[in-house]
């Protein structure tokens, strides 16, 4: 990559490089791992776009590649992690949908 085209990239937030349109949501999601259907919990819903969304909460568990059910209000299907961002406070978790049904 030149070094121009990288520094174009690096000066272009994250939220500005998304193919797809977010938006805000509130409210909670059920996640169960599909590895270890021992491990479900709630999740609190940030934004939600076509392919994917964003959600926080204080399970350390979850690992980039890791698939797991997830439940909305209305819908309800299987969802990829694709990242984590940990802080002190909470972690936030992006995930894409996999396949999804309506509820």
């Amino acid at each position: 990559m030149s070094a121009l085209r990288q520094e174009r990239q690096e000066s272009v937030s994250w939220e500005d490089r998304r193919v797809e349109a977010r938006h805000k949501a509130a409210g909670s999601v059920s996640l169960r791992l599909n590895e270890d259907y021992q491990v479900a919990f709630e999740a609190r819903l940030m934004d939600i776009s076509a392919s994917g969304f964003r959600a926080r909460h204080a399970n350390s568990h979850l690992r980039s590649g890791q698939e797991c059910d997830f439940a909305l209000p209305g819908t309800r299907g299987r969802a990829k992690v694709v990242w984590n961002r940990t802080t002190a406070e909470f972690i936030e978790t992006g995930f894409l949908i996999l396949l999804h049904e309506t509820a």
